[in-house]
């Protein structure tokens, strides 16, 4: 991946750590279930990993 592809990853990313703060206590602060942001968490999880792995896909020793 290029340096101009690599750059376009940073709007998700920075999305991700915005909806991070905001979901859980703006969204989901009514939901007294604790399953509503752990499902949130999860998927936020997964979503962190897949970008770790196309940042990281290019990387060599």
């Amino acid at each position: 991946m290029n340096r101009t592809g690599k750059a376009w990853l940073l709007i998700p990313i920075l999305l991700l750590v915005l909806a991070a703060f905001v979901v859980p206590y703006a969204v989901l602060g009514g939901v007294d279930a604790w399953y509503g942001s752990f499902l949130f968490w999860t998927l936020a999880t997964v979503v962190v990993i897949a970008l770790n792995a196309v940042v990281s896909a290019d990387w060599r020793d």
